[in-house]
């Protein structure tokens, strides 16, 4: 284990202790897939990716730190994810126990919050676990930096890639294989060709085959780092309400990205998407999907609304994506000092530059083939 990752996870616990303290709690467990991977600077307790709760937990305390895992997950995590982290490890029988009556047998559940359900224990809220995570250290920014990358090198091949005759399936496949080829779980790959890129706003991959028109959805994890993005390919010119709709929802994701401001609160960038959306001529597009928000060891740990509550901090990382019936924008980026940073760059596919609170910024626009 490197002297960096060390460092990382004892300034966590850290945190997590003067956390403790402010909360006038004793225990804080870590058993979701994001936790653990946060607590452990990038540690993965999943063994079925269609849960958000993982095969062990961390239970930090004021003055301690333990592993909890049944007996088949036990030597796995200890070995292959925690090498290095010299923290006991609490075993108990896999038909017998849980993650979470091994942490009440250490703290009284009055005295507990977790990230999963505990009986009597006080849940961990999506806003906390938000503030918790933020700001993202250097060593996390670049393990997302090197997932934008490798997961931009993923959408470019199967966008210059697919072809007419394809499924949604085969395209979706051919997302989820390079995902995996870089160690990456694909937790989402949604997938529409021609008329159901139109109707579909969540598009389940099906076996409706490639024509004209498809649309790339992902977001990627690794190390509990979630990064999302979509790329659209056309074969063939592309028509002019097309092009226009793309436009005006670059014109929407620019706005989002210059509210995106340290301090700014959470509705008030959002405000900022929908009076894009006005501005454009598609007022009521925001309604038919869900606008993103701030993202890290969650697919959203929040989602943009009206009614959303929070700021956005430095070093926070966020996926705005709004869209337009036939079009969608979509990347991760970071804030920095310097304003908005790409962590999804895709260097090689079609951009168009739009402003936006006296900016530039450079979205993502229709692959044409």
């Amino acid at each position: 284990m490197s002297v960096e990752r060390v460092a990382e996870v004892d300034a966590k616990l850290t945190r997590v202790r003067e956390w403790l303290a402010a909360q006038d709690a004793d225990g804080l467990l870590f058993a979701t897939h994001g936790g653990f991977a946060w607590i452990t600077g990038g540690g993965h307790n999943h063994v079925n990716v269609a849960t958000e709760r993982g095969s062990g937990g961390v239970l930090v305390t004021r003055d301690g730190v333990v592993l909890l895992a049944d007996n088949i997950e036990r030597a796995r995590l200890l070995e292959e994810e925690l090498v290095g982290i010299d923290w006991p490890a609490a075993e108990f029988p896999w038909w017998t126990g849980s993650v979470a009556e091994a942490a009440l047998k250490r703290v009284p559940k009055e005295r507990l919050i977790s990230d999963i359900p505990v009986p009597g224990a006080r849940p961990l809220g999506a806003a906390e676990a938000v503030k918790l995570r933020n700001p993202l250290m250097p060593v996390e920014i670049e393990r997302y930096r090197v997932l934008g990358e490798q997961v931009g090198v993923v959408l470019t091949h199967v966008a210059f890639h697919c072809r007419p005759g394809l499924s949604e399936h085969q395209l979706a496949g051919m997302l989820a294989g390079g995902l995996m080829d870089w160690g990456i779980v694909p937790a989402v790959t949604l997938v529409a060709v021609d008329e159901r890129v139109h109707t579909r706003r969540h598009p389940i991959p099906t076996a409706r085959r490639l024509e004209r028109y498809a649309m790339l959805v992902v977001t990627a994890r690794r190390h509990g780092l979630h990064l999302s993005a979509t790329r659209l390919v056309h074969f063939g010119p592309v028509p002019a309400d097309l092009l226009e709709r793309s436009r005006a929802c670059a014109q929407v994701d620019a706005a989002y990205l210059a509210a995106t401001r340290p301090g700014a609160g959470l509705a008030d960038v959002f405000a900022a998407g929908q009076a894009a959306y006005a501005a454009a001529g598609y007022p009521g597009e925001w309604e038919r999907h869900h606008q993103g928000g701030p993202t890290g060891y969650a697919g959203r740990d929040l989602k943009g609304s009206p009614f959303v509550k929070g700021t956005v901090e430095m070093a926070q990382a966020f996926a705005w994506n709004p869209s337009i019936t036939g079009v969608k924008s979509e990347d991760t980026v970071l804030v920095t000092p310097e304003g908005i940073e790409l962590l999804s760059p895709t260097p090689d596919l079609p951009l168009q530059a739009v402003e936006a609170g006296e900016q530039v910024f450079h979205r993502p626009a229709i692959l044409e083939r």
